[in-house]
This record gives C-alpha cells, structure tokens and sequence, in this order.
C-alpha cells in the first residue's frame, strides 16, 4: 500500500524526534551569519561530498561570509528517507535526497529516475540547461512544503552481482538489494530480479549475509562502499541515470533575503554542472579499478530486454499517476534537448 506524504511526515516526525533531529529557528553564527545543515548520505570525499563541498564554497564566497553550510555526510543526520522528510517538517535545513525518495512524496519527481529516460551524457545536459526541471520544481511544491533547487546526477547504475547476470532471465529470483522507495523497487524488477529493501549503509553487510545477491549503483558508490568485497560481477546496464535532488526548507529558505536566495539558486545549478562533470570523469576509471580489485565486468549482448521490462513499468505509472500527468512529464524529460 502506497503510504501519503502525511503520513510519511508523521513518520519522520517520529523517528527524527527518536533521533534527536534539531528543531526551532534556523541556527545564527556570528555577525548575524545564518548557519544550515546540509545532510546527505555518500561517505566523505564521494562525489556527491565534493560538489556538496563546491556548493558552499561558492555561496561562502558570494555572500561575503553571511551564509555558512555545515556538511553532514555518511547519513549523520539520519538516513537519507528521513532528511528529506525533516526538510519537509523544518527540523533539517538542506537535503540531497534520490529522486525516488521525494518521487515517494510527489510521484511526478521520478520521471527523471525512471529506467532507461536518458539517452546519453548531452542528453543529460540539456535537460539540466532548459526549462523542464524549474517547471517540474514548482509542479512538485505546490504540494510538498519544500524548496526544490536542482538535480544533482549521483551517475549510471549498474549492478553488483554474486551471480552472473547477462539478461533480465538469468536474474529471474535474484534477490537484488533496492533503497525503501516504490521508484527504486522497479529498479530490481526492471533487471529481472526481486527487489530487497536495505538501508544504503546496511547493504555491505545484507550483501555479505545473503540477505541479498546483488545490488545496483554507480561504479563510483559500488567502489566507494566496497561492495566488490562481496559481490563478483559487474554488469554494464547503466538502467538508471540516478540523481539526487537538493531540497531546502521553507523555514531555511524564509530566513534568505532575495538576493540571497539567488546567489543559492545560480550555485546550485552551477554545482550540478560541476557534480556531472565529475561523475563523467570518474566513471570509467571506476569501472576499471572495479576491475583490478577482482570484478568481472559484464557487457550485456542487448539491453532491449531490460527496455521493455522499462515500458510495462512506464505504462503501469502512467495509469497509476495519471492524475499528475506522469506520463506528459516523462515524455517531457525523454525530449530534452531535441
């Protein structure tokens, strides 16, 4: 059963409260200098970490020193479900949360995380320099109480595999490891296996018990969380171009004058072109140290199987959320740049 926003938010409410999650007025450093806390769930020095890293560097810069953004990396902040969702109740200032966690909260935001809807690297890029994302943003707050500023790619998954996968039939029964999402689910289905909800940080370990046989990511987190320690195989599917979404509070984003609230909104994107530019880069070089660190790397002879295991899902969502009109929005997505 498909769970409300409201009733996520309670649930967040809940477990942020359990955590100890911060609550009240935007924090003030000094000389009046507004202080927010920016949680995202990759390790430090991942990617992800870098170009959050850029982003305050640049808004640091072209505020004078008035806005100051404190990273929390690794999930300090709870997991990267319940950030997104102390965005939406004010209790976390900033989030970078995967589409298909705010897709939880308004179905329209995971057109963009949907299997197989970009096309190549250009593709991407052009969708990130016209006028398809700020639209959907605005489509997306008019119910969920954030700000919605950019996405930011996380890169290609691909899936780490303790079975030889070459087709969607040769991973039928396949427990593959997927982030408690409805989006991210369709992920394991799209491969041909079975979906296994484990908290992004627990998979190593459900990996190493079996409580799954393979799991999808970039190369670039499969490296960085060493799950070539536990799996062998290395399939090149590249089924989803995933991205995170940098969300902002109202709460945080209220305590911004104008001009303020610009200098983040062109670092933001700016970082997303910086984020991309350095997932492009490292890719391919993570493929290859995948490699030499015992991966077997695994060509698919075609991914048309996976395609259209990609279109019986993409008729499913267009029915189920015909209402937000899912199926314009992708279509929308899929034509960028053309």
């Amino acid at each position: 059963m498909r769970q409300t926003p409201v009733l996520l938010v309670a649930i967040a409410a809940l477990s942020l409260m359990l955590l100890g999650a911060p609550a009240g007025a935007v924090e003030q450093g000094p000389g009046g200098t507004i202080v927010l806390k920016l949680a995202h769930s990759s390790p430090t020095g991942n990617p992800t970490d870098i170009a959050a890293k850029k982003w305050a560097e640049l808004i640091g810069q072209r505020t004078g020193g008035k806005i100051d953004i404190k990273i929390f990396p690794n999930e300090q902040l709870g997991s990267e479900k319940a950030c997104l969702e102390g965005v939406v109740l004010g209790t976390i200032d900033v989030a970078l949360s995967d589409a298909a966690y705010v897709a939880d909260l308004q179905p329209v935001a995971g057109v963009m995380d949907f299997p197989y809807t970009f096309r190549d690297w250009d593709h991407y890029a052009a969708y990130l320099k016209g006028p398809i994302f700020p639209q959907l943003a605005a489509n997306i707050e008019k119910e969920v109480n954030m700000k919605v500023l950019a996405p930011w790619i996380y890169g290609r998954r691909l899936l780490a595999s303790k079975k030889l996968v070459r087709s969607p039939e040769d991973a039928k029964s396949l427990k593959i490891r997927t982030p408690p999402s409805e989006l991210a689910q369709e992920n394991a289905r799209v491969l041909g296996g079975i979906p296994v909800t484990i908290a992004f940080g627990e998979t190593y370990m459900g990996l190493k018990q079996g409580l799954a046989e393979a799991a999808e990511n970039p190369s670039t987190s499969i490296y960085d969380m060493k799950w070539f320690e536990v799996t062998k195989y290395l399939v090149i599917t590249h089924h989803v171009w995933n991205n995170e979404i940098l969300t902002i509070s109202q709460k945080a984003w209220a305590a911004l004058s104008p001009e303020q609230q610009k200098i983040v909104r062109d670092a933001t994107m700016e970082a997303a072109f910086f984020r991309m530019d350095i997932q492009k880069q490292l890719e391919n070089s993570r493929q290859d140290d995948l490699k030499k660190l015992g991966m077997e790397v695994v060509v698919p002879p075609s991914l048309e199987p996976y395609s259209k295991l990609a279109a019986e899902i993409e008729k499913k969502y267009a029915t189920k959320y015909a209402k937000y009109q899912w199926a314009d929005w992708h279509q929308r997505v899929m034509n960028a740049g053309k």
